[in-house]
């Protein structure tokens, strides 16, 4: 019994790489990387993988000296990108919370364009405002686009934007019209577009037009970044024929112009109309107006309250 006890197998160590690469595909990639000192079988298992996910706030920084854990990161990441395998990448995720040298953002965008990535999810801090790099508009692979910071966003004068994206998550800080009013018609393969919008009470009115044959899901939100009682004004004009959920969230009540909601089947509307608000109710019968073939609708009691003198 004692010599059977002494047989150990280790199974997981037995599977094949393809397997192995499909499980870590689930950690950070720091962590993935660890398991090359399990033993010889692993030292090289990591380098194969196509889902890599890079996170600075995993690396140790002493608070007195930021600077250096900034340049661990940088150098993890290049280490990453010089000895995985130069194939494909599926999926790139980055949260980098002080960019301090944007060369090595553009190059590793470059690095990941090349590899013909499809999913692209993009964090670098709060107060950052970044040029999203060029590449990334022209990507013949790129279909999932998640920018979960504020960045300068060039729209192409000519032709398609993203050509392939489906899915384009997106914060706007006080955006400007030629991007709000022509990027969401331009994109010809979206299929879930949500959109994350900060107003500011000295900027202009805010307009964005949305018109896609092929979108299917709406996420809106907009928060407002100056006095919570304020009247900013915005409008919405949304023709999607094929648009099946539409999500509406916003602390102030905009102007919304729906044209062809054929397809709809959930409308969820939580929209902050208070008794002190001087927009025009009319916007809301619009909104409504706009909704009419939908099979489900929620309305938050906000919207609810109309004040006609």
């Amino acid at each position: 019994m004692g010599s059977s006890c002494a047989v150990h197998t280790n199974r997981i160590s037995a599977l094949p790489n393809s397997l192995l690469c499909h499980i870590l595909a689930y950690l950070p990639t720091k962590y993935a990387m660890a398991t090359s000192i399990l033993s010889r079988r692993w030292k090289h298992v990591w380098t194969s993988l196509n889902n890599l996910s890079f996170d600075d706030r995993l690396c140790s920084r002493h608070p007195a000296f930021p600077e250096v854990g900034t340049q661990g990161f940088v150098d993890f990441v290049q280490t990453v990108l010089l000895r995985t395998d130069p194939g494909n990448i599926d999926r790139f995720s980055l949260h980098w919370s002080t960019p301090t040298n944007l060369s090595y953002l553009n190059h590793w965008m470059s690095s990941a364009v090349n590899r013909h990535v499809r999913e692209l999810e993009l964090d670098l801090g709060e107060n950052n405002r970044i040029q999203l790099p060029d590449m990334l508009y022209t990507s013949t692979t790129l279909e999932v686009l998640k920018l979960h910071s504020d960045y300068m966003i060039n729209v192409p004068t000519d032709g398609p934007c993203f050509p392939v994206v489906k899915v384009l998550h997106m914060m706007l800080h006080n955006p400007e019209n030629a991007l709000t009013e022509k990027m969401f018609s331009i994109c010809p393969s979206l299929e879930d577009l949500s959109i994350h919008a900060y107003l500011y009470e000295d900027g202009p009115q805010t307009n964005f037009i949305i018109e896609s044959s092929t979108l299917k899901r709406f996420t809106f939100r907009v928060t407002l970044q100056d006095n919570y009682f304020s009247e900013i004004e915005h409008s919405v004009m949304l023709k999607a024929p094929n648009l099946q959920y539409l999500y509406i969230a916003s602390d102030i009540l905009g102007s919304y112009v729906l044209h062809d909601l054929h397809s709809v089947n959930k409308v969820v509307l939580d929209i902050f109309y208070g008794e002190w608000t001087n927009g025009d109710p009319n916007c809301v019968v619009q909104l409504l107006a706009g909704l009419n073939k939908t099979k489900f609708l929620s309305v938050n009691a906000g919207i609810t309250y109309v004040s006609i003198a």
